[in-house]
């Protein structure tokens, strides 16, 4: 063996065979501490995992050994790992292929070699990684938090008092930040704070919204929850004329004569940032219940009352979870933060283009899928994300009570939860189909009757189905090379080749042009206006665009995004079908016929690339714009405040000024000219060069 050997396997063949350490020790003529010690280790070297298996003499011992002997040309996954075999094949392909391209140097094979090689690369970058993120994402108030606790088994008391949830939770506004859960071997809490200007910035804005008739917006209500436990300014209890009153020691200042700045700095320094530096706390073994301590600690960074801990922008809780770390998959499991009207948010955006993520999106039962599910599958399809078609985004009903028992419509109460279930699933499907979004899998969790290891298997065998889409690309790319290896100097075929890169040349030159705009940039912002919360709207106003609940350059970078995928609709559509029509007619010609298969899935996967670079194109050109403007901010931000209609008001501003000011022109000219050389590298200059042999 030239690799070592992951200490788990050599475990895992030892207990399979149900030997003690003790008979093992003895076999190999060494004490059972040493071999304890060795299945500790993370791996073990290939001298002394040879002698290992080689004692454990069992069957399954045999076929590890032979596993780790084969003739890997890169680092093998562990035994145990779920795609092994197909690593494997892909590992065996390339290095055929290496092989095959040594002895075959004809520039007319260069293109196809080049695509399946890209094909594997892909495939085994994707498939030898375990890790996913489920990112579970859903209105506020919709009980996310609660069934993702219940979910994973972070709870907390016993049968008597009944077991409640770890994290804070309640009926909206609770937790301050995205949380995340990670599977670990012990029980831990990181932070990832805010910096101090943030915290100051955040602080002031505060301050200055308590001040009578200023007309400033303070930050969310959770944001001031913490603010105001960190500076020890919370509203406390008087008794007036016999009765309770509460008292805000912030407004006692502003109205004690003090400034906003002044009163800001009070409580900056009674923050004592400069104690507050920690960045991560781990529960010793052996100490209290570590369910209970991450409660008591999340609860308190949450609330600002941890005095080691700033204000935090995401909090990940360490902890031991079969549940994250079953089947080969080790699964981090993210809490987004609340949706509030507006689904195009930085966090969720990114959720929606990684490809190792899958999207839970919450629903009640009562209004499944609610508009924001809707709303949230139309931008996957508006922005080309492909999510949906590969398996990574899913609908996650939360029944509370007696609701499955009760669907509406029905003459007589459901005799079952799983009949409600699937009465409600139906109309799911129905109501996908007229609103003409695509078809999504649905699930139900009832967080108080429902067995939690059944929903994460349910989720665990979608993240399955997300890793067999690499799969397949992997075996079709496998097979490309062998047949490639088999047919070198089909004269049919290279003459095949000839043809489709001379077709292909001709349709890529058609289609090396960007169609006019079809929605402009401004218009997603003005339509995101329409959903989003006014105060969310407001804040990011007051911060010329800044801010992460309604992010103006985000938001118009994707408004480029949806407008690039639909400037380009019409010529990737004459390539698909192009390639499409070659397909059949080489339909006989194997090596060719898979060419064009991998061609194919190059396109897709360039046209993603080109998206992605639109986003980022349009992200930084507007923030650019933006940044140098004071009239649209100071006029928009005067609005706030003025009665009724803000938010319409606010949108026909911005939307006049995008239309009427050269400076907005000028840089949708820019960006235009951006997305073409774009379009032309990453797509069409791309297929070309996979196309075409490479001349001598």
């Amino acid at each position: 063996m030239r690799y070592p050997v992951p200490s788990e396997v050599l475990k895992h063949a030892r207990e399979a065979d149900k030997q003690s350490l003790a008979r093992l020790a003895e076999t190999m003529k060494t004490v059972a501490s040493v071999l304890s010690k060795q299945e500790r280790a993370v791996e073990t070297d290939p001298e002394m995992a040879e002698r290992y298996l080689s004692a454990v003499g069992t069957p399954l011992a045999a076929e590890i050994l032979a596993y780790y002997a084969r003739p890997w040309t890169q680092e093998p996954p562990s035994f145990l790992h779920p795609d092994a075999e197909t690593l494997w094949t892909i590992d065996e392909a390339l290095a055929s292929l290496e092989t095959f391209e040594a002895d075959n140097p004809e520039p007319v094979l260069r293109g196809p070699i080049g695509l399946l090689r890209d094909d594997l690369h892909a495939t085994w970058i994707y498939l030898k990684r375990q890790d996913h993120t489920v990112a579970w994402v859903g209105d506020i108030g919709v009980g996310k938090t609660t069934a993702l606790t219940h979910a994973v088994g972070l709870l907390v008391g016993d049968g008597r008092s009944g077991r409640k949830p770890a994290f804070p939770v309640g009926s909206g506004r609770v937790t301050v930040c995205e949380t995340a859960v990670k599977a670990s071997p012990t029980f831990g809490v990181l932070v990832d704070p805010e910096d101090d200007d943030e915290v100051a910035r955040l602080t002031r804005d505060m301050v200055a919204s308590l001040k009578p008739d200023s007309g400033a917006l303070g930050p969310s209500a959770e944001v001031a929850r913490v603010l105001r436990n960190m500076s020890g300014t919370r509203d406390f209890p008087v008794i007036i004329n016999d009765e309770p009153v509460m008292q805000d020691p912030i407004k006692d200042l502003l109205e004690g004569g003090l400034g906003v700045d002044e009163t800001t700095d009070r409580l900056i320094a009674a923050m004592t940032l400069s104690e507050r530096r920690e960045r991560q706390v781990i529960l010793p073994e052996g100490s209290e219940d570590g369910l209970s301590w991450v409660s008591k600690r999340v609860s308190a960074i949450n609330n600002g009352l941890d005095r080691q801990f700033t204000l935090p922008k995401r909090i990940t809780v360490l902890m031991p979870s079969s549940r994250l770390s079953a089947e080969g998959q080790q699964l981090q499991v993210i809490d987004t933060r609340g949706v509030e009207g507006l689904t195009q948010r930085k966090d969720l955006i990114d959720h929606d283009q990684e490809r190792r993520t899958l999207m839970v999106l919450c629903t009640k039962f009562a209004d499944a899928p609610a508009p924001t599910v809707q709303r949230l599958l139309q931008d996957s399809v508006d922005a080309f994300s492909g999510a949906v078609d590969r398996r990574r985004k899913c609908i996650l009903v939360l029944p509370r009570g007696d609701e499955a028992l009760d669907v509406p419509g029905m003459d007589a109460d459901v005799a079952t939860r799983q009949l409600g279930y699937a009465i409600r699933r139906k109309d799911i499907e129905q109501a996908l189909v007229k609103a003409g979004l695509p078809a999504t899998p649905a699930y139900f969790f009832d967080a108080r009757n429902d067995d939690p290891d059944k929903i994460w298997a349910t989720l665990r065998g979608q993240i399955t189905q997300m890793r067999a889409v690499y799969g397949d690309r992997a075996a079709k790319a496998a097979a490309g090379v062998a047949h490639l290896r088999e047919n070198p100097h089909d004269v049919l075929a290279e003459q095949a080749r000839h043809d489709v890169s001379v077709e292909l040349d001709t349709v890529l030159t058609l289609a090396d042009r960007l169609g006019d705009s079809v929605r402009p940039a401004y218009q997603n912002l003005v339509d995101q206006m329409a959903v989003g919360h006014h105060s969310s709207i407001a804040a990011s106003i007051a911060r010329r665009g800044d801010w992460s609940a309604f992010d103006f350059a985000e938001i118009l970078g994707q408004g480029v995004r949806i407008d690039a995928n639909a400037r380009t609709q019409r010529e990737a559509t004459r390539l698909e079908l192009k390639i499409e029509e070659l397909e059949n007619r080489w339909a006989n010609v194997v090596s060719v016929r898979q060419t064009l298969e991998s061609l194919r899935t190059k396109l897709a996967d360039s046209r993603q690339g080109f998206l992605t670079s639109a986003r980022t194109i349009g992200r930084e050109a507007y923030a650019d714009l933006l940044s140098g403007q004071s009239d649209i901010w100071a006029l928009t931000a005067d609005r706030y405040g003025r009665g009724a209609g803000y938010k319409r008001d606010v949108a026909a501003d911005w939307r006049r000024w995008f239309v009427e000011t050269p400076e907005a022109a000028d840089t949708a000219a820019a960006i235009s000219q951006r997305l073409m050389e774009a379009w032309r590298w990453w797509v069409i200059e791309a297929l070309r060069r996979s196309a075409q042999p490479t001349p001598e």
